[in-house]
């Protein structure tokens, strides 16, 4: 029932009375976090490693003493992130539904949430990954044809990079060279590198170390020619990817402007026709007539931002 339905005798602080339902959803999360924070940040780590585990190829099984998982976001940093997400998501609820209904539904729209940011995550680190690697490829295949060997090259590329996702990788060839597996050998360079290659989240990293794995054991001038190859083919499809780039940009922008100007007229009517929208949207199919038409004007916005991504790998 409504408050006003009932006589109080301080109306001007009777709406505090509203606060319960969000005052106890918000302490049940906090006692969450105060209580689990450890094990979810473990989770999250774990989470990381086995979506690393699934980009594996078919029938790929690393040595455990060459398996590398990336963390694309600090488990911390995820954990602090969910929490506020899951928090918000909570207390939201609880304003139009009972507490333990909002906290039963609000797990799986955080867990949802949660699922997201490590998409996106796991995006910047592939374009952070693929934006270093021609510069890296280039300085490194000049440190070889100055005939120096491959570990002191790389030791010096790494030395001059920021930190990053390129150079935790590239660190990681160093650091797993002579590394005890588990058949007794010791991992050699060529083995390292390969096992990385099908481990790495970018495809254009994972093709150029192939063929870096590829040449590892040979001479040293293959070696050099054959990293300055793969340098010429990073910046041809650099070139490539430049251009597609702006070649469809016009796509997504003309997305762009198509959907918003749909959205600002639906917005407008909405506004001036409130009473007849509002019968409209109470029969029985009201709420699927909305879904299908908030799709309609989301799809042109969601076409030109697909259609103007550009991945080209085949170098």
């Amino acid at each position: 029932m409504e408050i006003d339905s009932f006589p109080v005798t301080h109306p001007e602080t009777a709406w505090l009375t509203t606060l319960v339902a969000p005052a106890l959803t918000a302490a049940a999360v906090l006692a969450v976090v105060l209580l689990l924070r450890s094990r979810l940040a473990l989770l999250l780590a774990l989470l990381q490693a086995r979506r690393a585990a699934r980009r594996l190829p078919a029938g790929t099984h690393p040595d455990p003493a060459l398996i590398w998982a990336p963390q694309p976001a600090p488990p911390e940093q995820l954990l602090n992130l969910a929490l506020l997400v899951a928090f918000v998501i909570a207390v939201g609820l609880a304003l139009i539904a009972p507490p333990a209904l909002a906290l039963l539904l609000g797990a799986p729209l955080a867990a949802a949430t949660v699922w997201a940011l490590l998409t996106l995550a796991e995006q910047r680190y592939v374009a952070r990954l693929d934006r270093d690697l021609t510069a890296a490829v280039g300085r490194l295949s000049a440190l070889l044809k100055a005939s120096s060997g491959l570990r002191p090259a790389l030791e010096r590329v790494i030395a001059d990079m920021q930190e990053g996702p390129l150079r935790a990788e590239w660190s990681f060839l160093l650091t797993h060279q002579g590394a005890p597996l588990s058949d007794g050998g010791i991992a050699t360079p060529q083995q390292v590198i390969i096992a990385l290659a099908a481990q790495s989240p970018s495809r254009r990293h994972a093709t150029f170390l192939n063929h870096l794995g590829a040449s590892a054991g040979q001479p040293q001038d293959v070696l050099a020619r054959r990293c300055e190859a793969a340098y010429e083919a990073l910046q041809t499809s650099d070139r490539r990817r430049d251009e597609i780039r702006t070649e469809l940009a016009q796509v997504r922008y003309s997305g762009m402007a198509v959907g918003l100007a749909g959205a600002m007229m639906a917005l407008y009517l909405a506004w001036s026709q409130w009473e007849r929208v509002q019968i409209a949207y109470r029969s029985p199919a009201g709420p699927f007539v909305g879904v299908i038409v908030l799709g309609a004007l989301a799809l042109p916005i969601v076409g030109g931002a697909l259609l103007a991504r550009v991945d080209d790998s085949d170098y």
